[in-house]
């Protein structure tokens, strides 16, 4: 099983893969590791497969639009729970979690990186977090760097990021965690534009990806709001929040997708 958080090495280029749905033989995924420069912002990395990746662009109607789809039997599957671990610090914060927890991002694939990406498949985990940061051991993030800011405005993003378990430091290292917890959300069926504010009336899976919220509008309208990044986890009831983005019509419910909006902003919570 590949989803979020494993990577490929594809053409001498790393990609990370993204979500849970993958047709067969392929992982939807995008660069971060290109030519040597990491890309961090999903509009970057797009725009590499754009201009030069774009045989690999196909819609997909799972997800409702255009994605890389990366040939697996082509590529290299790194996979985060058979990474080899020399550092140090990496090894004693992966000792809370009895292991079951993988090591991602640029220690995956470069066997280094300022920060720590880890990976796991359970919720239990999120409560170790809590512990961790009752106890002090783990501290919030204070800080935001210029290139992170996507999506989010920088005070929305600064305020949710020092506010979440999920991501903090450790002995002077930045972590992020990212529990999956797959599930099918069915065919796009239509797509619809939308901006304006909504509340949130119940956070139903706020911590484990993918991330839902059920919300309203002003006119009463609900929606579920979705997302793989870690930057939309841990949203509480009553945040209001304007979105510029789109509504992915599905059978089962109307997918306020987090992860394509073009704007999203706090107005209070």
């Amino acid at each position: 099983m590949i989803v979020e958080g494993y990577f490929l090495k594809y053409r001498d280029v790393i990609w990370s893969i993204k979500g849970c749905y993958h047709p067969d033989g392929y992982a939807v995924a995008i660069p971060r590791l290109f030519n040597g420069v990491k890309i961090k912002r999903l509009n970057d990395a797009l725009e590499v497969v754009r201009t030069k990746f774009s045989n690999l662009l196909k819609y997909v109607d799972e997800i409702g639009f255009n994605v890389p789809l990366v040939p697996l039997n082509e590529s290299e599957i790194l996979d985060p729970f058979n990474a080899k671990i020399f550092n140090n610090r990496v090894r004693e914060f992966l000792r809370f979690f009895n292991g079951d927890v993988g090591i991602t991002g640029s220690y995956l694939y470069l066997g280094k990186g300022n920060d720590m990406d880890f990976l796991s498949f359970k919720p239990e985990h999120y409560y170790v977090l809590e512990e961790l940061r009752k106890k002090g051991i783990t501290k919030p993030l204070s800080t935001v760097e210029e290139s992170e800011i996507e999506t989010l405005d920088y005070s929305s993003f600064k305020i949710l990021k020092s506010k979440r378990i999920l991501e903090g430091i450790f002995e002077g290292r930045g972590y992020t965690f990212k529990i999956v917890q797959c599930e099918k959300f069915g065919p796009v069926r239509e797509v619809k534009e939308f901006e304006g504010y909504v509340r949130i009336l119940k956070s139903i899976k706020p911590f484990t990806i993918p991330v839902k919220y059920l919300v309203t509008d002003n006119h009463g309208n609900e929606y579920i709001l979705t997302s793989f990044r870690t930057r939309f986890t841990e949203l509480l009831p009553n945040m209001e929040i304007f979105i510029k983005g789109k509504i992915l019509v599905r059978d089962e419910f109307n997918d306020m997708d987090l992860d394509i909006a073009e704007i999203v902003k706090l107005k209070s919570f």
